[in-house]
């Protein structure tokens, strides 16, 4: 009999305040025969000021220390980098990627930095495939220059071909809870690890003889998977565990550790000076700045936000991209939505409806993007002296399609159907901050 243990974490989304714990958690004794450390994504996340000024590649050199033996990605590493340095975060990374189902566009080849899957061998010559899957986003990865593939599709190609040299099959899944039930039911997979949907499995959860397991968010859990293997391979036990963080011993030095990480993120955004404003430019400066802004880079009559994407005034002087990352810490990109006149005229009773409510509108769910809406800021949309709407000066007419420059954020809030549901081209290639950060340098006084 063999004893295999896997120590996996998952969505840590650069929450460091749970690193120094986690960390000695992946490091601690080994009492299994042998044990394997996973990651499933969303590692990284430009919120904090250390990931945002390296571009995850301290992220990386943590990692590194932790000694994983795989890891795959999530949306915030595919999704949230550039295409160029997404193609370099992980150089100095001393742990294989596994991604089956990103290649690069143009040309479909599977990038250099990762590999469809893994083979690694246990002290009892044990062989486990490891296969790496992220969410495969279709229209915001294109934009990317990447090209996702379908799920099924890849596991059609790989499981049976995998089964045939490796005694077990492990999916590390960025995929979401709901995708692993599925996938569990369909393909021969002893167990799948999950992320995404930031689920726990406290004690994890079989399904169709394909055990489950998954570790929340942020560091909150650390989960463990213990596998037992008889002398011909086959697996005879498997339990999974998500250890809450409260059980994980503290050190004297955490705090200062966490700290000194933030600290350095913090002194490295200082160092990049963005622009001079010789007075404060408000939350409610910053989202006129932001209409102005999406107007000019599209082209476009008609811009929307809101005020409560900004969660602090800029200060007078000189700012920095620690400022402006303060102000806007989320992943929000530039996006041209294009409605039909009858879904404007909706949208805009809608709008005027649900004004007043939306400003203490708690963003339940998704506190990364602001704690509420705040105000709703127009530009380009008006009525006439009949009451009818007008876009840039001319009165809407029903059948006739129009473009509206806002923020991708408001088609992931779920709080305007046409908007979820209307054509959109989201510009991946940048964040709201850096948008901002281009204007006020063409523009600021």
């Amino acid at each position: 009999m063999e004893a295999i243990q896997l120590r996996h974490t998952n969505d840590l989304h650069s929450h460091f305040e749970a690193w120094p714990r986690i960390h000695r958690f992946l490091l601690a004794e080994k009492t299994a025969d042998t044990t394997f450390n996973f990651d499933i994504g969303d590692a990284i996340d430009r919120f904090h000021p250390l990931t945002d000024a390296t571009l995850g590649k301290a992220n990386v050199d943590l990692m590194n220390a932790a000694h994983y033996d795989a890891v795959t990605i999530g949306n915030n590493e595919g999704l949230g980098m550039a295409h160029a340095d997404l193609n370099h975060l992980y150089n100095q990374a001393n742990y294989p990627v596994t991604l089956a189902n990103l290649k690069e566009l143009p040309g479909g080849n599977q990038p250099a930095w990762a590999e469809p899957y893994k083979i690694l061998t246990t002290n009892n010559q044990t062989k486990v495939a490891v296969i790496g899957l992220t969410a495969p986003y279709q229209m915001t990865y294109r934009s990317l220059d990447w090209q996702p593939l379908p799920v099924e599709d890849v596991l059609d190609d790989l499981v049976p071909k995998l089964r045939k040299v490796a005694d077990l099959v492990i999916l590390l899944s960025h995929l979401g809870l709901p995708t692993d039930r599925d996938l569990a039911e369909k393909y021969d997979l002893d167990v799948i690890i999950g992320a995404h949907t930031h689920h726990v499995l406290p004690d994890g959860e079989m399904n169709h003889g394909t055990l489950l397991a998954a570790a929340g968010r942020y560091g909150d859990y650390a989960g463990q998977i213990d596998l037992v293997v008889d002398d011909q391979h086959h697996v005879v036990s498997k339990q999974a565990r998500a250890i809450p963080l409260g059980e994980l011993a503290t050190e004297p030095g955490d705090l200062a550790e966490i700290q000194a990480l933030h600290d350095q993120g913090a002194e490295l955004e200082e160092e990049k000076k963005i622009v001079h404003f010789n007075q404060e430019q408000t939350v409610f400066d910053q989202g006129q700045a932001c209409l102005a802004a999406l107007k000019e880079t599209t082209g476009l009559p008609v811009a929307f936000c809101s005020s409560g994407l900004f969660l602090q005034d800029l200060p007078e002087g000189t700012d920095t991209a620690e400022d402006f990352l303060e102000s806007m810490p989320h992943a929000i990109h530039p996006m041209v939505t294009t409605l039909t006149g009858a879904e404007l005229m909706a949208l805009a009773a809608e709008f005027q409806e649900r004004r007043t409510d939306l400003v203490d509108q708690k963003m339940k769910g998704s506190g990364f993007r602001g704690k509420v809406f705040g105000h709703l800021l127009i530009d380009g949309l008006d009525r006439n002296d009949d009451g009818q709407l007008r876009y840039a000066g001319r009165v809407v007419e029903p059948e006739k399609a129009y473009q509206i420059a806002t923020l991708d954020h408001y088609r992931w809030i779920n709080f305007f159907q046409v908007l979820d549901e209307a054509p959109a081209k989201i510009n991946q290639k940048i964040f709201l901050r850096e948008l901002l950060a281009q204007y006020y340098q063409k523009h600021a006084q």
